[in-house]
């Protein structure tokens, strides 16, 4: 029993009658002739910014003739749009990778790791902005790819992260959904705000709101993830 995005989650017991596999979600990056376009438009928007890069460019910089930079994209603004589109697949890939490759039942550790990877999606070890801030706010829309990628990640974060949580542990706060949307722009605003804020503060934050149960649980006695062989 899972409740449906936008409600309210109810308690939930681990005496489930079938085995919980981790799902795995599916990229959304373009591929192609269309992927390769779109990221050499990315790589020169974030060299020389968005207003300097001309379609002509953008040809050049992927191997390709002008008519076919048109073929698949009728003009700069669907360029940008598709680069605005890979920017949003860092930012929530980070998240699903993370759940693909945590390991099971270490909600200390793993939630540390979480923030990490979120964190090195949006600035380097060092705390520089990467070029995707940048080029968001020479579009003027920080904001507004703020508000969908926190909207995407929630809904990642519900489709394939809740559904595993509540098969073992009871989740213990209402308005699940909209208090990981109330987190995660937290989370965002912390980091920009407070630079030095270190990833096991922000787990701690996290644990806090969210009221996890911390209990490093042991693996189930069943093949956790779909495509991992027997015995791996």
């Amino acid at each position: 029993m899972v409740a449906r995005r936008g409600d309210s989650m109810p308690e939930f017991t681990s005496d489930l009658p079938h085995h919980v596999t981790r799902q795995v979600r599916k990229s959304m990056r373009l591929e192609g002739t269309a992927g390769d376009i779109m990221l050499a438009a990315r790589e020169l928007y974030e060299a020389q910014g968005v207003t300097a890069t001309s379609m002509a460019a953008i040809a050049r910089k992927a191997g390709v003739t002008r008519s076919l930079v048109y073929y698949y994209f009728p003009d700069k603004q669907a360029v940008t749009d598709a680069v605005i589109d890979d920017y949003l697949e860092d930012v929530v890939e980070s998240v699903s990778t993370w759940n693909e490759l945590r390991a099971f039942g270490d909600t200390p550790s793993e939630l540390k790791n979480c923030v990490a990877a979120f964190r090195r999606t949006l600035y380097t070890a060092d705390g520089t902005p990467r070029p995707l801030i940048g080029v968001l706010e020479e579009l003027g829309m920080r904001d507004r790819f703020a508000t969908r990628a926190v909207r995407e990640c929630v809904a990642c974060i519900q489709d394939y992260i809740v559904s595993e949580y509540l098969a073992y542990r009871t989740i213990e706060i209402e308005l699940v959904p909209e208090t990981f949307g109330l987190l995660l722009f937290g989370i965002v605003g912390m980091m920009k705000a407070k630079p030095d804020i270190t990833d096991e503060e922000l787990a701690t934050l996290i644990a806090q709101t969210l009221r996890l149960d911390m209990t490093v649980m042991d693996p189930p006695p069943w093949r956790e993830h779909p495509d991992v062989p027997e015995g791996r």
